[in-house]
Parts: structure tokens; sequence; C-alpha cells
């Protein structure tokens, strides 16, 4: 007795980008075309263009769509703002390591629906609450997504090329005459990435926000 197909899944715009999205992750940027999504979605690729009307739409949904994977619900508006910004830009970090293939294309293209912009608008008001002036916290926010971007970049070199030659392997070369500061840290355990990057975003939080309050001097001696 013959086995009887499963029904095939319709197609819909959240599939379209889901598949397309799943299949960057996997390949990369250069391998999605309408073409190719046709076949993964096994549709013939004129039928994508009903929801998507060339490859800039499609483009421009996946990086609504990485951006609406942003845990927003990491904030907690009674923590100091200081804390909450280092707890938003790590959620942010998480999800572009996670899609660090698609990365070149959320740096060209902005978020400009209401699910791409609500972390974008949260670490602005995370900003704001810590006192900083509308300019100010529009610096601070392209400041804090830069050091992010940065991080997941150099994650995705390494993923990409697992030869990559570190600073660490470079200094260790070199004369430690010529970079004993250099050499000394070479010479430590390598760091967890996530942990050096928090350790930059408390840094970033400090000078933006301002440190915790101290002591006058006169009140020290």
């Amino acid at each position: 007795m013959p086995v009887t197909p499963k029904a095939r899944e319709p197609l819909s715009r959240e599939r379209i980008i889901d598949t397309a999205l799943a299949l960057v992750d996997a390949e990369g940027l250069e391998a999605l075309s309408m073409r190719r999504l046709g076949t993964e979605l096994g549709m013939d690729p004129m039928a994508v263009y009903y929801y998507m009307p060339n490859k800039a739409a499609l483009l421009d949904a996946i990086v609504e769509a990485v951006m609406a994977e942003i845990d927003l619900s990491v904030d907690d508006p009674s923590e100091p703002a200081q804390e909450r910004l280092v707890r938003a830009a790590m959620a942010y970090a998480a999800v572009l390591v996670r899609h660090s293939n698609a990365l070149p294309v959320l740096l060209a293209r902005g978020p400009a629906t209401p699910a791409g912009l609500a972390p974008v608008e949260l670490m602005v008001a995370i900003l704001r609450s810590g006192g900083l002036s509308v300019e100010h916290a529009t610096a601070g926010m392209n400041i804090v997504a830069a050091a992010v971007r940065g991080y997941a970049a150099i994650i995705a070199t390494s993923m990409a090329d697992p030869e990559h030659h570190l600073v660490e392997e470079n200094v260790a070369l070199t004369s430690r005459e010529e970079f004993p500061f250099l050499s000394e840290a070479a010479s430590q355990p390598q760091q967890d990435p996530q942990a050096q990057l928090e350790f930059g975003l408390r840094a970033i939080a400090i000078g933006l926000l301002g440190a915790e309050p101290k002591a006058a001097a006169s009140e020290q001696r």
C-alpha cells in the first residue's frame, strides 16, 4: 500500500523569512537567491515574489527577523541604568553571534519596523533614564551597538577561519624586550570572549553613565 505523502506546508511570509534566515545561517549570504530559496521551500521561485517583491525586501525582512529575536525581557527598570544597559547589549550580542552570517546585511540595512526598532528604543530609553540628553543618549547607543557588532564580527571571523592567528599567537613570536606588556598578556590563559565583551560593556556603561559615587578626597584622608 503506497504511503500517502504529507501535505506540503503552505507558503507564507513567515515561512519564507524563516527559511531564508536558516539558509544564511548555514551557508552565508552568498548562498541566498530567490532561485535557491524556492528550492529550499519546494516551490517555484516565482511564488516567493508574491510575498517578497525583490531580494532587497527579503534582506530587509531578515534584518527585522534577527532584531525581533533580541530578548527585551532581560530589562528590569528597577535596576541601575548601567546594569540595564549591559544586559540589553549582551542580549543584542547573543542574537548577532547566533546569526553571525547575517551580520553584513545587519550593518548595511537598519531596522524599520516596530519589532526591529524596539531594541534600539530600549537602549536609548535606558541611557535617557540615566540622565543623558537626547543627543548623548543617541551617541551612546551608537557606541554600544558598535562595540557589540565588532565583537560579533570577531566571533564570526574566528568561526569561519579556525586557523586565524590571534594577537596572542602573533605576540608569542615577538621579542619580550620589544613588547613586554603584550608578551605578559599573551602568557595568560585565553579569556572567554563573552566575558571580555561584558567587561568592555561595563567600562562603556561607566563612561556614559558615571561611576558609582565615591567618598570625597577629604573624607579618604
